[in-house]
């Protein structure tokens, strides 16, 4: 462990600025991430997101699942145990991904490939290639705006199911709203529906830091 890793959260995350900054930050964050910073808040933002995510999801359908920003793959784990069983992931940090790729259960790893990418700019995913998509955390202040999601959908089939978080806080102030409608009025998407969910265990407050609003559409 690093002698600044109890120093790094939240505000550090939020206080990001481009790909790079990302890296680093992930690269010092990445063994301790589960152990010092999500059992310390209660962090229960991705199963929030695959359950909204799974409920009408059929499990066997099509070439499986991408977890967008999957991070050190806790999104992937809630997953299969709701039963999607190929799962993908992509990250910008590779230090990340080594976490992600540690995860396994009874049938073997939680993922079946994990890519390292930077969704500021195209990745190498052919489109069309998956009939889920997911994503929490990746869409928040110094991470991912709403441009980055031009690549989640290509990457999504027709008929992809999509659920994809969106800070509370960066979804009107950076313009997610009015790029969702966008798409809906483009018929990129369907028209889309908003859940907000807790990010933590204490619940939602009035800080809409502590609110996620999961965005849930299918793709056109």
């Amino acid at each position: 462990m690093t002698n600044h890793e109890d120093k790094i959260g939240v505000k550090e995350a939020f206080a990001l600025d481009g790909p790079e900054g990302n890296r680093q930050l992930y690269a010092s964050w990445a063994d301790s991430y589960e152990s010092e910073f999500m059992e310390t808040t209660g962090y229960i933002y991705h199963r929030h997101v695959a359950e909204v995510f799974c409920h009408n999801f059929v499990p066997e359908q099509g070439s499986g699942v991408l977890d967008v920003g999957c991070g050190t793959g806790v999104l992937g784990q809630e997953l299969r145990r709701l039963g999607v069983k190929t799962i993908d992931g992509l990250d910008i940090s590779p230090e990340m991904l080594t976490q992600a790729r540690s995860k396994l259960d009874t049938t073997g790893p939680i993922y079946r490939h994990l890519v390292e990418a930077d969704l500021t700019g195209p990745i190498t995913i052919a489109s069309d290639s998956y009939a889920g998509v997911v994503s929490s955390g990746a869409f928040t202040h110094g991470h991912l705006g709403p441009e980055a999601l031009y690549e989640v959908f290509r990457v999504a089939a027709p008929g992809a199911r999509c659920a994809i978080g969106v800070n509370s806080a960066h979804f009107d102030q950076f313009g997610f709203r009015a790029f969702l409608d966008g798409l809906a009025g483009d018929s990129v998407i369907s028209s889309y529906e908003l859940r907000d969910v807790a990010i933590y265990g204490h619940g939602m407050t009035k800080d809409p830091d502590t609110i996620a609003s999961v965005v849930i559409c299918t793709v056109h």
